[in-house]
């Protein structure tokens, strides 16, 4: 994941991470806590928002857009005479415009020790009381190696995997109605898809697997109710499958 945004404190990061889900793109707040350390220093972007590689480009654009208003709006503003009583008034909305947002778009998190060792193993991040995203350290050195993201319905709708716990989400997992849909993995972690599976009603039903180089071998799996049923190769690249096995209920090929 890439940072797309830093800042000094917690509530500027999660309106912007509001600001970027509205528009679909999901991702996580990064140093949430960290300013609460840094006491009499000045402050500093210690908080920062981080989205996927992929939703980068998309994620800045919006965040420009925003920003470019901001901008129009302090200008306007500052060549408007000031209007007295109406100004006022214009000030008192506006005030209790943002707090209403503020106060009704609370983020809370809540730790917990699923193991007993007295260290959080996993942090529930809710939305207006409503479960958002969860973070999970499966192998308790103090990172996050799985990222579940919920829609406004409570429903499981994206994940992000760190298998080898090397601090890079090289899978993730799309999914529809609670129930995972796809799953897409870079193994070898050279910036391409080599792992490809689809499933049916959460039941995994087609894996496809890319050679190294991207441009050859690729291996296309089929299942059904968990068992392998069916291979097909392309052994030499040229995008038609020349090899396809059968196999029975024990997976022996036929």
């Amino acid at each position: 994941m890439k940072c797309i945004y830093e800042t000094s404190t917690s509530l500027d990061a999660y309106m912007i991470l509001n600001l970027l889900e509205q528009e679909g793109i999901y991702g996580r707040v990064d140093g949430e806590y960290l300013p609460g350390g840094v006491g009499e220093l000045q402050a500093i972007n210690l908080v920062r928002v981080m989205v996927d590689d992929a939703e980068y480009e998309r994620a800045r654009q919006v965040i420009c857009d925003w920003e470019a208003v901001q901008v129009e709006r302090e200008e306007y503003a500052s060549r408007r005479p000031a209007g007295g009583l109406a100004g006022f008034m214009a000030g008192v909305i506006l005030g209790g415009g943002l707090g209403y947002w503020a106060f009704n778009t609370p983020v809370t998190g809540h730790d917990v020790d699923l193991n007993g060792d007295g260290v959080p193993d996993e942090k529930r991040i809710y939305r207006d009381n409503r479960l958002s995203r969860t973070e999970v350290d499966r192998d308790s050195d103090g990172r996050v190696d799985i990222v579940f993201y919920f829609d406004r319905g409570g429903a499981l709708k994206e994940a992000t995997f760190d298998d080898n716990f090397d601090g890079i989400y090289e899978t993730s997992y799309e999914y529809q109605y609670g129930l995972v849909r796809s799953q897409e993995s870079d193994l070898n972690q050279d910036g391409h898809t080599d792992y490809r599976a689809s499933f049916r009603y959460g039941n995994l039903d087609e894996v496809v697997i890319i050679a190294e180089d991207q441009g050859s071998r690729t291996r296309r799996q089929r299942f059904h109710m968990g068992k392998l049923i069916s291979a097909e190769y392309d052994a030499d690249g040229n995008g038609s499958f020349e090899t396809e096995y059968g196999y029975d209920c024990a997976e022996e090929t036929k």
